[in-house]
């Protein structure tokens, strides 16, 4: 079910006077200034991956180990920068 068909049958269980308010309010959103589905795709086409913006940065690979990071980095990094010593 598309989204339009998903309003438009829970529009169809609402009592006429809160119909009314859901129809004043998309004319309301409809008519105001603000971002349209072409600034939208235009702003994803520029956005860039985190894998991207990382490996800029020299995040990615600045790392030589063949263990499991996702358990053992505090062992293996140097936090003394951070917090003022070894953790």
């Amino acid at each position: 079910m598309t989204l339009a068909e998903t309003i438009y049958q829970k529009s169809l269980t609402l009592p006429p006077e809160k119909a009314r308010e859901v129809l004043d309010f998309i004319d309301f959103i409809k008519d105001r200034p603000g971002v349209t589905a072409a600034d939208s795709d235009r702003g994803a086409a520029k956005r860039r991956s985190l894998l991207e913006v990382f490996e800029e940065a020299g995040l990615v690979g600045c790392l030589e180990t063949d263990e499991q990071l996702s358990t053992t980095y505090k062992a293996q990094l140097d936090f003394s920068h951070k917090h003022g010593g070894p953790v």
